[in-house]
């Protein structure tokens, strides 16, 4: 589904019924979802469902949308019944203030951000079947017994079908949503020293405890089997579909190669830009991970864009001449594809 849809309608819908949500408090959740939510017959007579808007004529049918209702119910339903305390106030319906309270509860953990990703696996994902239960997860997020029991259960699948979940994830941790979501916690929480600290403490968890919030279509044969096959020991990277899971087994094997800093399995998601712009073209030649070819193409200038990275992945980037992480060499002759 082209993403102009996804977030000009989608993005419409829902954050209507948010808002709804979140000021409407008398009104129950499965009211507030009803009213978003109707069935209705195509243009073959075929019965359909879909999210709609109550102020304008707008709908928008995402591609499960069945499930979708199911993961927003229980979603909305938890958030209501499971009141969580952020510096002595109690809070329903705000997810930013639900993920506080996570950070508050295991502040004393290694893992808390794969501790977070997993309440939010529950919160939305971790139906009872097809249908949502609300009662169970609140159930196990009250315990911590059996909360570990699914946290074990969700480390052993984090890299397995959860390409939304990791998204909203890095989107929280870095980029436009960041900001968005650190004065979030500024609005959730008075008192500016404590929201100051949450905030410090979010902005260090490590970005290597998300997985690549990636599927099928980053993976691509020429991109996977020839990156990094310089330092990497290929035969004992699994061949499937799996992207995230082949990236996470990667970043193992190079997290601790001194020649690769600052490495994280989710800058990988630029493969959805990169593979079709370069590898699909086999432009080995003007590649950013050949030995020489950067320098043929790039045009350091301060007032211009960088060409390497518009004609890598489409992306306007000013020019950092001076502290040019591409001119620096780090990328050179790690793929394969390009070695003489």
């Amino acid at each position: 589904m082209p993403f102009e849809i996804v977030w000009d309608k989608g993005g419409y819908v829902f954050s209507e019924l948010v808002y709804e949500y979140s000021n409407c408090i008398k009104k129950s959740p499965e009211g507030i979802l009803k009213e978003h939510y109707e069935k209705y017959q195509d243009k073959k007579g075929k019965e359909r469902f879909r999210f709609k808007s109550k102020t304008n004529n707008i709908s928008f049918a995402s591609r499960y949308v069945t499930d979708d209702y199911q993961n927003i119910f229980q979603t909305l339903e938890i958030l209501d019944n499971y009141e969580v305390v952020v510096n002595g106030k109690k809070y329903k319906r705000n997810i930013i203030a639900f993920i506080l309270h996570l950070m508050q509860r295991f502040r004393e953990k290694d893992d808390i951000l794969i501790r977070v990703a997993c309440a939010l696996h529950l919160l939305t994902y971790h139906l009872d079947g097809k249908k949502a239960n609300p009662s169970k997860i609140i159930e196990i997020l009250r315990n911590e017994g059996k909360f570990e029991e699914k946290l074990k259960e969700f480390k052993k699948t984090s890299t397995n079908g959860k390409k939304r979940l990791w998204c909203c994830i890095r989107d929280y941790k870095k980029g436009l949503y960041h900001e968005i979501f650190t004065n979030a916690i500024k609005e959730v929480v008075s008192n500016n020293s404590y929201a100051k600290e949450l905030i410090g403490t979010w902005k260090n968890l490590p970005m290597n405890q998300i997985e690549l919030p990636g599927d099928v279509w980053n993976n691509s044969p020429l991109f996977r089997n020839n990156l990094f096959a310089n330092v990497l020991d290929l035969n004992t990277i699994p061949q499937s579909w799996n992207m995230p899971q082949i990236v996470r087994d990667i970043y193992n094997q190079l997290k601790d190669n001194e020649d690769i800093k600052d490495f994280y399995p989710e800058q990988f998601d630029i493969t959805f830009d990169f593979v079709p712009r370069m590898c699909n073209k086999k432009l080995c030649n003007v590649c950013l991970f050949e030995e020489n070819s950067v320098a043929s193409i790039c045009i350091p200038t301060k007032d211009k864009y960088c060409p390497v990275a518009l004609l890598s992945c489409g992306y306007i980037a000013e020019c950092e001449e001076e502290e040019c992480i591409i001119k620096q060499g780090i990328s050179k002759g790690i793929c394969r594809g390009g070695l003489k």
